[in-house]
């Protein structure tokens, strides 16, 4: 998909638009000291405990990511919350070699869309879907049989650099300055295009893969 599809699309339109919606209603009706000052109130270990289990059961992550940040802050919510990402990832390789036909049925739409390839790649790949669900990559990437050190040594990174974004957000909620705002837009459009770059050159390198391959067939 070019990057002209992306900003053509209603879905990626009806997003930004509901976000920005949610964001002058929260700052009109919600006091954000109010909010930390009852998330203060939840036990650490129960918040880090709903962070890690609910994204297994395909709870949106990024909402509990800056929630995260919202509660203990920037510091240690990073941490916190790359800790989580590598127990859901581990849990998540578990649970498909576990319950394999469970997970090959209910996630058969995203496995489609992983092309065929070398491990690496076939990885980042599906790491760059479009709109794929945290909890969908994980699940079927570990289904397609990914070498286990392969996986969490590209899906850990990837995941901690994109939640940094949504941890910053809550973890700086109370003092979003001008200032900090455009540096998360900047951090977060670096993520967006270098996501774009990638995925075209590994559509293209798959591609030249797959045609190679045929070629190899139809001679042999």
């Amino acid at each position: 998909m070019r990057w002209t599809d992306w900003l053509r699309s209603k879905r990626l339109w009806l997003i930004v638009v509901t976000v920005a919606v949610c964001l002058i209603l929260l700052h009109e009706k919600v006091s954000i000291e109010e909010v930390r000052a009852e998330a203060e109130k939840l036990p650490g270990w129960l918040c880090f405990l709903l962070l890690t289990l609910l994204p297994l059961v395909g709870c949106p992550v990024n909402i509990l990511q800056a929630a995260a940040g919202l509660r203990f802050g920037l510091w240690p919510g990073l941490p916190l919350v790359w800790l989580s990402i590598a127990l859901q990832l581990l849990a998540s390789y578990g649970l498909v070699h576990w319950q394999r036909e469970f997970f090959a049925r209910h996630l058969e739409s995203i496995r489609r869309k992983i092309p065929p390839g070398a491990h690496a790649p076939v990885t980042v790949f599906t790491m760059l879907i479009p709109g794929a669900p945290f909890f969908a990559q994980n699940y079927a990437l570990a289904l397609i049989g990914i070498p286990f050190r392969l996986y969490i040594a590209i899906c850990l990174p990837m995941h901690a650099a994109r939640s940094s974004i949504a941890v910053m957000i809550g973890g700086e909620s109370h003092d979003l300055t001008p200032g900090k705002v455009l540096l998360i837009l900047a951090y977060g459009a670096a993520i967006l295009a270098s996501s774009w770059w990638a995925l075209r050159r590994l559509r293209t390198k798959l591609g030249d893969r797959r045609r190679a391959e045929n070629d190899r067939k139809q001679h042999a």
